[in-house]
């Protein structure tokens, strides 16, 4: 049975991350190691996942120190990874019940690839849609990372994530692993929950996009700097 391991980067998270650890633990699929990245919290994120690593020992791992971005607590969590397939949910999302066994099974159908399926977002309770991105659509979108699941050995080949980004280093890797011809291959089945207001909903992490489209090529000096200035419009007349 292949050794899966779900990695959530967290800071002062008290509030969602409990969920989120249980939608992990709970997962009909067993051999799953877990490893949680704090930042240092301040408030109760902490002793929260100290509880569930004393009542699973031998599934949960966590390390609590500074950081200097959230892609390199990703990159921090990866290094320690035993797996051979990495899923990463956020601390404020969580996984559907089969969403590993799913992915699993794909995985042991088809082999190496970057395996992605269908994410229900969420306004605080509130569900607003079900998204779903073909690997065909990425480079105008990213998609839904909550969803994703990537063979350790990609990273080890093709390089951790780009800490240079503070927002958009998850889309950088993708659009990576498609420029070097590597497989995604896209399940047809609710496999994660999102939760609305990260921090990738902000226009800084708009305006980084579109300086990864402009170095990439994805888009025009003249696109860049019309979509920059009409974003910053827009946002002017909003306050």
């Amino acid at each position: 049975m292949k050794t899966v391991t779900i990695i959530t980067v967290c800071y002062n998270s008290e509030n969602t991350i409990e969920q989120t650890i249980k939608s992990v633990l709970e997962q009909t699929y067993s051999n799953i190691e877990y490893i949680l990245i704090d930042g240092k919290s301040t408030d109760d994120t902490l002793s929260i996942v100290k509880k569930y690593s004393i009542i699973h020992p031998n599934k949960v791992r966590y390390l609590s120190e500074p950081d200097t971005g959230i892609y390199n607590a990703m990159n921090k969590g990866i290094a320690m990874a035993k797996g051979e397939l990495i899923g990463i949910i956020n601390s404020d999302d969580w996984y559907d019940l089969t969403a590993v066994q799913i992915v699993v099974d794909a995985y042991n159908t088809h082999g190496p690839a970057v395996y992605h399926g269908i994410q229900r977002t969420y306004k605080d309770t509130l569900l607003v849609g079900l998204q779903c991105t073909n690997v065909s659509q990425l480079d105008k979108k990213m998609i839904e990372h909550p969803t994703c699941f990537v063979p350790k050995f990609y990273y080890e080949k093709y390089g951790p994530f780009d800490e240079s980004y503070q927002y958009t280093g998850d889309y950088e890797f993708m659009l990576r692993l498609k420029k070097f011809g590597v497989k995604f291959i896209l399940i047809e089945n609710v496999l994660a929950n999102f939760r609305e207001g990260g921090a990738s909903h902000n226009p800084k992490a708009v305006w980084e996009n579109y300086r990864l489209w402009l170095k990439l090529g994805l888009m025009s000096n003249n696109q860049y700097l019309y979509r920059s200035i009409m974003d910053r419009v827009r946002l002017f007349l909003s306050r």
